[in-house]
Parts: structure tokens; C-alpha cells; sequence
């Protein structure tokens, strides 16, 4: 992203000849002020729907590093916020995002992370209507807030019940070699579940099952999970041999995923329920564990059975 020769660096240029070249690489993605770039702050009509709002963050050296390309790391910051947004079961609409960019970021460069950002707004028909442009000593990062409607509704995270089924989509683990970057977030298949009535609560795992499955956990409740139903992913299996770690350890702690993990009540037959799913989409999904009411204060929030078990969390959490 960085370059050492002076007439390619974002310094050369200034924030207003930036935003200027920025508005032209989003092209129709970004509507004319005050409806998009241009003004103290974008106005937009929107409908008696329910607003979803969420915040996201990129950061050079922690989500991307210089393996990724530029138009990856700008399509990524564009999945990572529309994936919180498939686990509301909404539809996202607008965006802002700020750039914070050291002075010898490459002109080039940011122009392919736009390019990134432009094409996966259009693939979810996104407008990107404003945001920032900040100098920084030597940090890379950029944030993205993005704005969703819902009509019905909202999948949350605490609105499971006891004797619910626990369930996850797609496969866990080894994102860290490629899906990180290349993942598709679970759109139509958070506003199937959200509209399904079985369906009692749900969210998108990006910090890894083990550390996610606490956050889902009703009160009062623990979560018994089967260690042998969890999906393994072929790079995590991959990623096994490397770390000389089981392959089921990476599927419930290595992170961003981006997959859904979700409840169903128990009155809903399991088979019913899976051929629904596949009347209407190619993705698999895995019922591993189940929602139990907590018997005593010392219970653990998370119990495993089957073959493999982890003694405490072991997932992604920021400044642990």
C-alpha cells in the first residue's frame, strides 16, 4: 500500500484533490450531494422501515497485510459490515467511510481499494454517500458504517429459547488462507432466516465459534454443543498440518468466517427444516449443539460433548 517515490503518494496530492479522484472512482455508487459526497452530511428518505446500523473496521497488518490485494482489502471492508447486517436478516442501502492513510500511501494503490469498494457496492446495491479522509503518522486502517432496513423481523442474539437447535452454515475454520478475503456474506439467507418463524435468534460468526457461541447464549442458559457435528472446513484441515493444532480446534477458534450461527425452536423437525433450506439455497448447514437450561451457577456457559472439547474460549477477542 506504501510507496517511497513522492509524485505517487497520497501527500502529493491533498484531501480535496483526493476526494475529488475518489468521487470518480466510485462513479455511480456515489449519488451527487446532498444525496452523496459533497456536503457537511448526507440526506436520505427512507421508508417507515426499521433502521439496521452497524460499524466496521479494516486495519493494515491485522485484517489485510500486503499479500491482499488492494481491491480485495476494499471489497472486504464492504463483506465484513454486510455480513453484521445478513445476520439482522436485513438489506443494507448506504455507507460512509473514512480513510485513514499515512502520507506515503500509493495513489495507485488507493485507487484499487476503491475499485474494490465500488464493485461490492454494486453487487448489494449500496450507495456510498460520504465519509472522511484523515492523515496518520504510519497506520493504515479505513472504517465503514453501513445502513440497513428491515420490515419484519430482526434476528438478535439473545432471543433464543430452551430446547432450541443450534445451527451454523457453510463450514468453520482456516479462513486465514484465503476466505477472510474472498468470503460471500450470507444475505438472502439471513432474511430467510429472520423470516422463518422457527427461527428464534441468530448472528454472523467472525471472532470464532467458541468465542461467538457465548455471545448467542440466552440468559440463564448454557449451550450443549456436539464437537462431531461441527463443520470442518478443507482449510482448516489444510491449515492443521501446519499448526500440528486438530482441525476441529481451528474450526472453533481461528475467526472470521462470516458464516451464520443461529437458533430453531424444538418444535420444528430438524429434516423439515434442513429441506426447507435447501429448496432454497446450495449452502450447507450443520445442527450442532442445542439451547438447556442452566442447572446450577457454576455450570460453564458452553458444554461439549462428542470427541473434542475445549476447557474455556479460546476465539478472538480484541486486546486479549
Amino acid at each position: 500500500p506504501f510507496t517511497d517515490l513522492e509524485d505517487q503518494q497520497v501527500q502529493r496530492h491533498g484531501e480535496r484533490e483526493l476526494i475529488r479522484r475518489i468521487m470518480d472512482w466510485l462513479g455511480d455508487v456515489s449519488p451527487p450531494s446532498p444525496h452523496g459526497i459533497g456536503d457537511d452530511a448526507a440526506v436520505i428518505n427512507f421508508t417507515k422501515d426499521n433502521l439496521v446500523i452497524t460499524k466496521d473496521s479494516l486495519v493494515f497488518g491485522k485484517h489485510f497485510n500486503e499479500e491482499a490485494s488492494a481491491e480485495l482489502a476494499g471489497a472486504k471492508l464492504i463483506k465484513r459490515n454486510v455480513s453484521d447486517i445478513a445476520a439482522m436478516g436485513a438489506s443494507p442501502l448506504h455507507a460512509i467511510v473514512a480513510c485513514l492513510l499515512p502520507p506515503s500511501t500509493s495513489i495507485d494503490w488507493l485507487k484499487d481499494f476503491y475499485r474494490g469498494l465500488r464493485k461490492t457496492s454494486e453487487a448489494f446495491n449500496i450507495k456510498l454517500v460520504g465519509g472522511d479522509i484523515t492523515s496518520t503518522f504510519q497506520d493504515l486502517a479505513f472504517t465503514l458504517t453501513l445502513v440497513g432496513t428491515h420490515a419484519g423481523k430482526s434476528l438478535t442474539r439473545k432471543t433464543g429459547k430452551p430446547g432450541d437447535t443450534l445451527w451454523v452454515s457453510g463450514s468453520l475454520g482456516g479462513s486465514i488462507l484465503q476466505k477472510h478475503l474472498t468470503f460471500t456474506p450470507r444475505l438472502q439467507e439471513g432474511k430467510w432466516l429472520a423470516g422463518h418463524p422457527a427461527v428464534h435468534s441468530g448472528m454472523d460468526i467472525s471472532d470464532g465459534l467458541a468465542t461467538d457461541l457465548l455471545h448467542l447464549c440466552p440468559p440463564r442458559c448454557c449451550l450443549e454443543i456436539d464437537s462431531d457435528a461441527i463443520p470442518i472446513s478443507n482449510d482448516a484441515m489444510r491449515l492443521s498440518k501446519q499448526s500440528g493444532k486438530e482441525a476441529i480446534y481451528h474450526a472453533l477458534t481461528d475467526g472470521e468466517d462470516y458464516e451464520l450461527l443461529f437458533t430453531v425452536g424444538n418444535d420444528k423437525n430438524p429434516i423439515e427444516f434442513i429441506q426447507e433450506w435447501k429448496d432454497q439455497f446450495e449452502t450447507d448447514i450443520s445442527c450442532i449443539g442445542k439451547v438447556v437450561t442452566q442447572s446450577s451457577q457454576d455450570q460453564h456457559s458452553i458444554q461439549y460433548r462428542g470427541s473434542y472439547s475445549l476447557e474455556k474460549s479460546q476465539g478472538y477477542e480484541h486486546f486479549k
